[in-house]
């Protein structure tokens, strides 16, 4: 993991508000959103408008593949095992529960080279907690992630995807920017392995941030993760970590899901 820039500041401050946030009361539905974040000066200019990174901004044929895990252990190794062998870097967005039950696998995780992201503590959605909720769901998992990795996550993607204003606003005051996807494998869908490789790699485009999953829940991703590899590399893409994809790239303000058509 390669960071280009002096976060010592940064992060002091968003572990006070850590801190400070655990402390307080539930959120009321309508809590309000601060458009100006002075807390995170990083994120904030990711995120100017509290909108989700979904992609890169470049012609350049460059993707950063992406795994979250909530449960199982059979499917990570696998996945592992597979990106090794290929040479491939990812990032990894782990749910606190999910690391805390397997400090070995989050130590592999993290020996291969690869980079661990936060999935949220509880597997709920963060935009039904409220700002303050969010908050809290998000610290939990940032302090049990530090505690075994040594270093502190950056981004978090939001359980299921689901996200608001609120949500994305709470993950800026502690830190964090908010990372979607542009390109959805289905691989959580089971829906075979054939599926999962064609739609990754017709959906693939410069600057795309894949979503996949080593949870045990997803049967078929260690099956199709090769051809994906391999058929990608064919057309010219390069795989990086997340954090140099937006690092190097910038953000792409205008980033989707993108669907077949």
């Amino acid at each position: 993991m390669h960071r280009t820039w002096n976060r010592r500041g940064v992060r002091a401050a968003a572990l006070a508000l850590l801190a400070a946030t655990l402390a307080l009361p539930a959120a009321p539905a309508e809590a309000r959103v601060v458009e100006r974040n002075h807390v995170a000066p990083v994120s904030a200019a990711l995120q100017p408008n509290l909108r989700p990174i979904y992609s890169a901004k470049t012609e350049e044929k460059v993707v950063a593949l992406t795994f979250d895990i909530s449960w199982g252990e059979q499917m990570a190794p696998k996945v592992l095992e597979v990106l090794r062998r290929e040479k491939v870097p990812a990032t990894f967005f782990l749910s606190g529960p999910w690391a805390k039950s397997h400090p070995e696998l989050v130590k592999q995780i993290q020996a291969d080279g690869h980079e661990i992201e936060s999935h949220g503590h509880a597997h709920v959605d963060l935009n039904t907690l409220g700002r303050d909720g969010a908050a809290r769901n998000i610290a939990a998992a940032h302090a049990i992630l530090k505690e075994l990795t040594g270093r502190e996550p950056a981004y978090i993607r939001p359980p299921n995807g689901a996200f608001n204003e609120a949500s994305v606003q709470a993950a800026k005051d502690l830190g964090y920017a908010t990372v979607i996807w542009s390109v959805d494998s289905l691989d959580w869908k089971n829906p075979g392995v054939d599926r999962i490789i064609n739609r990754t790699v017709r959906l693939a485009h410069p600057g795309a941030i894949i979503l996949m999953h080593a949870s045990d829940s997803c049967k078929q991703t260690d099956q199709a993760l090769p051809a994906i590899i391999q058929s990608l590399r064919q057309q010219g893409y390069r795989f990086v970590l997340l954090d140099e994809l937006i690092r190097t790239y910038g953000v792409d303000m205008n980033g989707h899901i993108r669907v077949l058509r």
